[in-house]
This record gives C-alpha cells, sequence and structure tokens, in this order.
C-alpha cells in the first residue's frame, strides 16, 4: 500500500472504512439544504462526519462535504498509513519541512560528510515537482465536454446562504499562469456561475492569479485558466497554504505526499492539471470582459459586496469516470475550513520561522478569520523584540494582512488550553506599555477597515519584559468587589440619559489584572461611542474602576458567548476609530473597544454588510429529512 493517495476516492474509502463518513441517498437541493444539513453536522462534537450526498436533485454527481472538519479526518488524509487521531503526521512533515528549508538557507557544508548529506536531500528534492503524465489517458480527461456540451448546471455546484448572488464554486482550485510562463499558481477561490458556460472569477487583488491578470490586462492577452477539483489530499492542503512568491504549491504537493503529482496537459489550453483529479474546468478570463460578482457569505460570517470581477470563460469540462464534487461552505466558525488552517498552521510554522527565526509557535484563533489574528510565541533576546518581530511580519509576510498580533514568551502553550491563554494575555497586559498600534494594508476581505483594503493594527507584546523596557506605569485602582456590580449599574444609568441605552452587560476576567466589561449597546443611528462614553462617564476622572477594558458589542450579541465576543472584536474593529485609550490618574489607563456595527455617524460610508444566517423555510425542510438521513431526530445547534 502506497504512502500517499493517488485521488481523492481512495481517501474517500479510508474514510468510510474508518466509521468517518456517512452517505446519504435521501434527495437534497444544492440550493441552501446541503449547505443546512452540513452546517449542523460542522458543529456536531468534534466536527461530525463526512457527508456523500448520493442523490442531488437537478445533477447526477454525488458532492462530497466537510472531508477535513475534524482533526481525526485531517490525520487520515495526511497518510493513509494512520489510523491514530494524533498530531503524528502533522509534525512529521513539518520537521521535514523544517529540514528542507534548512537546506535552502544553502549554507556552506562543514564537511565532506556534510556535503554528502547535502547531496542527498538534493535528491529527496527531485521528487516533489510535478511529472508530466506521458502515455494512456489521464483519469480526469475520461469524459471531456466541448462546445455545447459544457453544461455547468449539470456539476451541483452549492448555493450556500439565501442571500449569496447565486451558485458559487467552494473548493474549486484555480491554476493559474504567470504571462512569461515562468511562475505557477494554484489557489482556493470562489467562483460564481452565470450560466452553462460562463462564470466570474474572484480573486482578491493580493493573491497570485490576479496579479498574474494584471500582467495579461497590461499585455491586453487572454489568460488561461483551469479549475481543479478533487485530487489527493495534499493539493487542497497545498493550495491554501501561505507560500513564499514563486513557490508552485504542487511542487509543494509533491513534498507533502512525497512524490511529484502526476499531471497531464489540458484539451483547450497548454496549461498542466493534476491527472488524477475528478473534475477539471478549462478556459479563459479576458482583459476587459467583467462581471459584477456577489453577494457571496463568506468565512468571515459577513456577506461580502457585489464587485466587478473577471469573468471565466469555460472551453471545456473533463472528469473522470463516476465523478465525486468536492465542495465546502463558508461562514463563522467552526467550519471545516478551520480545520484547514489548523494544519496549514502547523505545516508551515517552519516556513514562518524561516523568515522569522525568533516564532517557536503559532495559533490563529478560529474566531479571528485566520487574517484577523495571530499569536506568536517567540524567543526573546534582545529588549523591544517583540515589536520587531510584530513590525517585520506587517511589512514582509502573509501576515502583513493580519489586523491584531499578539506576542508571547516562547514557553506559552498556545494550543491546550485557548481560555487559559486569554487569562494569560490579560493578567500580563500593561495597556500603557504593551500595545504598539500602526496602520497598513488590509484583506480585502475585511469589511471594518476605515477604508477599503486599509486600516489600522494592533499589536500586542506580553513577553517578559527586560530592564530597559520596564516603565513606570499607574498602579490600577479598582473598586472592591461588593461595589463593582454597583458602579457598573450607575454607568449603565449614566450612559440611558446620554442616550446609550445598555441592554445586557458581563464582567469577564473579573480576578485578573485586566477585567473586561463586555456591554451589549442598542445605539441606534448614533456613532463615535469610545467617545461619547468616555465623556459621560468621565473616565478621566472616575476614582475607582470596575474593568480597565470596556468592550462595546450590538444589542442583539450575547455578551457571555465568549466565542461570539471574540468573532465580534477581531472582525468588526479597526483601532484607528474603534480605540480609545484613557489616561486615568488615579485608576490607571483604560481602554474603549467598539465592535458594535458602524454607520454613517461613524465615518463609515459604506453599507455594513449582513451576517450569514440560513432562512427558517430551509431549516424547517430539513429537519423534516434529518431522521430519513441519519435516523435520529434534529437537535438545535448554535447558530450566529
Amino acid at each position: 500500500m502506497s504512502k500517499y493517495y493517488r485521488n481523492l476516492q481512495e481517501f474517500i474509502k479510508v474514510l468510510e472504512a474508518e466509521g468517518e463518513l456517512v452517505r446519504i441517498q435521501t434527495p437534497v437541493s444544492r440550493d441552501l439544504e446541503i449547505s443546512e444539513i452540513y452546517f449542523r453536522q460542522i458543529r456536531s462534537p468534534g466536527g461530525g462526519k463526512a457527508l456523500l450526498f448520493e442523490n442531488v436533485e437537478g445533477s447526477e454527481l454525488p458532492v462530497l462535504i466537510n472531508a477535513y472538519g475534524s482533526d481525526r479526518r485531517l490525520e487520515l488524509s495526511l497518510n493513509r498509513n494512520r489510523t491514530k487521531a494524533s498530531s503524528g503526521m502533522l509534525v512529521e512533515i513539518a520537521s521535514e519541512l523544517r529540514e528542507l528549508m534548512k537546506l535552502l538557507q544553502l549554507k556552506p557544508p562543514a564537511s565532506l560528510g556534510a556535503l554528502a548529506a547535502l547531496a542527498g536531500q538534493a535528491n529527496r528534492i527531485l521528487k516533489f515537482p510535478p511529472r508530466r503524465k506521458r502515455f494512456g489517458k489521464a483519469v480526469c480527461q475520461e469524459i471531456v465536454w466541448t462546445g455545447d456540451q459544457i453544461d455547468l448546471d449539470a456539476l451541483p455546484i452549492l448555493k450556500s446562504w439565501p442571500l449569496d448572488g447565486g451558485r458559487f464554486i467552494t473548493f474549486g482550485m484555480t491554476l493559474t499562469r504567470s504571462l512569461d510562463g515562468g511562475t505557477r499558481n494554484l489557489g482556493l477561490y470562489r467562483i460564481q456561475i452565470l450560466d452553462k458556460k460562463t462564470a466570474i472569477m474572484h480573486w482578491q487583488i493580493h493573491k497570485d492569479g490576479s496579479h498574474f491578470f494584471g500582467q495579461y490586462r497590461k499585455a491586453k492577452q487572454r489568460m488561461p485558466v483551469a479549475v481543479v477539483f478533487g485530487g489527493d489530499p495534499s493539493i487542497p492542503f497545498s493550495a491554501i497554504a501561505p507560500l513564499p512568491p514563486g513557490l508552485y504549491e504542487l511542487l509543494m504537493a509533491g513534498f507533502v505526499r512525497g512524490s511529484g503529482v502526476p499531471v497531464v496537459k489540458c484539451k483547450t489550453n497548454d496549461l498542466e492539471v493534476p491527472a488524477d483529479a475528478e473534475i477539471i474546468l478549462e478556459g479563459y478570463v479576458d482583459p476587459d470582459d467583467f462581471a459584477q460578482e456577489g453577494p457571496f457569505g463568506d468565512h468571515t460570517g459577513y456577506y461580502t459586496p457585489v464587485e466587478p470581477f473577471p469573468r471565466f470563460h469555460i472551453t471545456a469540462i473533463t472528469m473522470r469516470k463516476g465523478a465525486i464534487f468536492p465542495a465546502t461552505v463558508v461562514g463563522r466558525s467552526p467550519q471545516e475550513d478551520c480545520y484547514l488552517a489548523r494544519a496549514v498552521e502547523r505545516l508551515f510554522l517552519p516556513m514562518l520561522s524561516f523568515i522569522a527565526p525568533e516564532v517557536k509557535d503559532q495559533m490563529l484563533p478560529w474566531d479571528g478569520c485566520f487574517h484577523n489574528c495571530a499569536v506568536l510565541a517567540m524567543e526573546k533576546t534582545f529588549p523591544f523584540q517583540g515589536r520587531k518581530l510584530m513590525s517585520h511580519l506587517w511589512g514582509f509576510s502573509q501576515m502583513s494582512f493580519s489586523k491584531m498580533l499578539i506576542v508571547v514568551d516562547a514557553n506559552v502553550d498556545l494550543h491546550s488550553n485557548q481560555s487559559a491563554l486569554l487569562g494569560y494575555i490579560l493578567d500580563r497586559l500593561d495597556l500603557e506599555t504593551d500595545l504598539m498600534i500602526t496602520e497598513g494594508v488590509l484583506d480585502q476581505l475585511d469589511h471594518s477597515g476605515i477604508r477599503p483594503l486599509f486600516g489600522g493594527k494592533l499589536g500586542i507584546d506580553v513577553t517578559t519584559k527586560t530592564p530597559e523596557e520596564k516603565s513606570p506605569s499607574t498602579p490600577i485602582r479598582y473598586a472592591a468587589s461588593s461595589r463593582r456590580e454597583e458602579i457598573i449599574a450607575s454607568w449603565k444609568s449614566k450612559l440611558e440619559s446620554a442616550g446609550i441605552k445598555v441592554v445586557n452587560s458581563h464582567l469577564f476576567a473579573r480576578d485578573l489584572r485586566n477585567p473586561v466589561l463586555i456591554l451589549s449597546i442598542d445605539k441606534g443611528s448614533t456613532g463615535k461611542l469610545p467617545d461619547r462614553i468616555a465623556d459621560t462617564l468621565r473616565l478621566d476622572m472616575e476614582a475607582e474602576l470596575p474593568c480597565t477594558i470596556l468592550l462595546l458589542i450590538d444589542a442583539k450579541d450575547s455578551p457571555t458567548n465568549a466565542s461570539l465576543v471574540l468573532w465580534k472584536l477581531f472582525g468588526n474593529t479597526d483601532v484607528l476609530r474603534d480605540l480609545k485609550l484613557v489616561a486615568n490618574k488615579t485608576a490607571g489607563t483604560v481602554a474603549i473597544l467598539d465592535a458594535t456595527s458602524k454607520n454613517s455617524a461613524d465615518g463609515y460610508d459604506r453599507a455594513w454588510p449582513e451576517e450569514n444566517l440560513m432562512d427558517n423555510a430551509t431549516i424547517k425542510l430539513v429537519d423534516s429529512k434529518w431522521k430519513a438521513m441519519f435516523g435520529v431526530d434534529p437537535v438545535a445547534v448554535e447558530r450566529p
């Protein structure tokens, strides 16, 4: 039995043998129903099961979803010989990648033995590049549709959320090439279907596909494109990986699986695609042919706005006999992509350490939607190194799009208990000395910036301080425990008198150095809450405080739901607009953070997006089918 999977269907067989897959024969619609069924499954303990829908209305192809949505299935996807639900393969592959990165540093060998070892490593690397399939028909081209045979409607492409602008490809990997042919890229981009032969290619401006498209537009040439579905699990892992510019994802897939990915030339363009894929869409984008794309319920948990993106013209659809269509649904965590991100977090830590050697570990909180927050454990050797690290990553790496970076000491456990990690940060944070506020580029999907693609960034350095870093800070004077609720009630009354209605409140981390008072606010059409609240409560003069951090969320949001509160904090704030630090000579520095929805009164001149929520009709329809699909009655799940 080989070390790696040859294709997606081999992986499905292992999932089923390991009790990790449920086949569903009940007829289901690709419009919202599959999404709702998946939504409930991913929120089951441990991520539920992978689902194979074998009776999808309007298509003869089955749909596979949630194949990677658990730690167990992730482990199985990386090596079929591993059946224990552990992080063994993640650790093993990360270790091999670390050795590869050392090799790429190209340090002169110190001895003949070291030279021989270097040569051996180089020979191993030669196995990783994609290899052209030269004999026999490629599996992905057993069926070929061209001309009038092309029909995107024949594929079970999903509509995930009620307000989506149509059906979207969510797990197709887009293969592109630079104008000079020297660089290739495989990225996971969403694609909106327009009709049987055309779609809209959504690639964010900082993605390689978008960069290549800019080259073709400047040259006034059509750009060839292929979209890949399936293939062995190493391919989607590599497609979402934060690789350095110019490093081809199929090369990384070859490294992960231990052997080069077989590729074949497309039928209607000269791109080379994985030969063992399930389905391939071949086509092109024209330099001046755009259409309005969206809205789409994205991984941020919000709908993205309607914007122009290039049309994707399909010139061929090829597939294997008995093809299976892979899909996923994105939205507020937990989702299947969270588990994929966890694997990327582990596998590509060596690559991060390659550009920032002091980084010993990283953790991307699920509620931070991957690009909104990162926690880094670093080996500190000189004063202010934490600030230097944050500046470096904001200016150089994929983390340049992160809104918040938190730096802790190298010995801090980032993964076992995130509640304990949050408590550790709050208990060490000094609001007067540990914050770093700057500005820069934001992810295109970030809706909260002071303007699109640009906004504030917050760095928090709670590493152990050296003598050079320490500075006198005002001792924090808290109200006695018996007085805290009395003060909070007084604050609510003062805010109510000022037209700021507090619907609910919760004092979090009350026994730590930085207690957080979370207020659910009915702000109406008002704005600039931090300034108004600081003035109303006279926080610069207040002698006693029940907290040092005041966090504001919308009236409909529960202040006791920690995951929800963090999601709103990371997603809805721009520190240039929403953070106010108030200096109080008696009680210490107070921070006010506004994570409410923004409006024109806040200086927000765009429409604030709606959250991804399923409609009641679909929920009731899935309820009626649940027992037929799973043999048990449906149970309620937490919704955003």
